[in-house]
């Protein structure tokens, strides 16, 4: 057995709601067979593409669309030698306007995977500007509904295009910082090949480096919702975006 503690509340930032709750009492953990990495992020952020980067083959369905394709979570199991992962693709908490899945039943799906399954690392994936609802999504995931207990690492895609993908992390690491973000690891990445496998180099290197990143921060035991916390988290969850869209205005 061994007893996981709750992690540091991240600092928060007045123009953003606060979501801040109680802190939950130590508890004790088994190991599981396999590792739950839950992947998260907007739609068109690249979650599936990242799940057929590692598999090495496209079990997940790849949308192009604005709606995105993921309208559940669904698992992905992948072994390797080191591990038996399973990576969970989830649709996105801000898909209620253009996706296909509401903000309610992404939460709702996102507190059931947590509380039946438990979790090793969330796995962020933008493309992209450094947007708000980037830290929404952040504080959502990794404040209210994993409590900071869980480590999270950020996989930035789409930068098939630049010189040095790396540069993005240096570019943008001082805003980062300012939206009070913090991260266990990052992996600024390709996850597609391009046309004629123009990409392939720059794929492969990508491949490497997110199970680089998994290996390094995957913790070997996950982490359970406390059995009073998914209906206090849901409360917390609707608070925070009216907080949000109250800011907005």
């Amino acid at each position: 057995m061994q007893v996981v503690r709750p992690g540091r509340m991240a600092e928060e930032n007045s123009e953003y709601p606060k979501f801040r709750g109680e802190t939950w009492q130590n508890y004790s953990l088994e190991r599981t067979a396999t590792r739950n990495i839950v992947v998260f992020g907007q739609t068109g952020a690249g979650k599936s593409s990242i799940i057929n980067m590692l598999a090495g083959s496209g079990v997940a369905e790849v949308s192009d669309s604005a709606s995105g394709c993921t309208s559940s979570n669904k698992r992905y199991s992948i072994p390797r030698e080191d591990n038996n992962y399973t990576f969970w693709d989830t649709p996105g908490l801000n898909e209620d306007r253009e996706g296909s899945v509401s903000s309610q039943a992404a939460v709702q799906g996102l507190l059931k995977l947590v509380n039946d399954q438990g979790v090793n690392l969330l796995m962020y994936c933008i493309r992209g500007r450094l947007v708000n609802i980037i830290r929404v999504n952040y504080d959502l995931f990794w404040g209210i509904i994993c409590r900071e207990n869980v480590p999270i690492v950020l996989v930035v895609t789409g930068l098939e295009g630049k010189r040095g993908m790396d540069e993005w992390w240096r570019e943008n690491e001082k805003a980062i910082k300012k939206m009070k973000m913090v991260f266990a690891g990052h992996a600024c990445i390709t996850s597609w090949k391009g046309r004629e496998n123009v990409n392939e180099t720059v794929y492969n290197e990508s491949t490497e480096k997110v199970w680089e990143m998994v290996r390094a921060h995957c913790r070997p035991i996950p982490w359970f919702m406390p059995p009073e916390w998914p209906n206090k988290a849901r409360k917390e969850v609707m608070d925070y975006m009216v907080g949000y869209k109250s800011c907005s205005l």
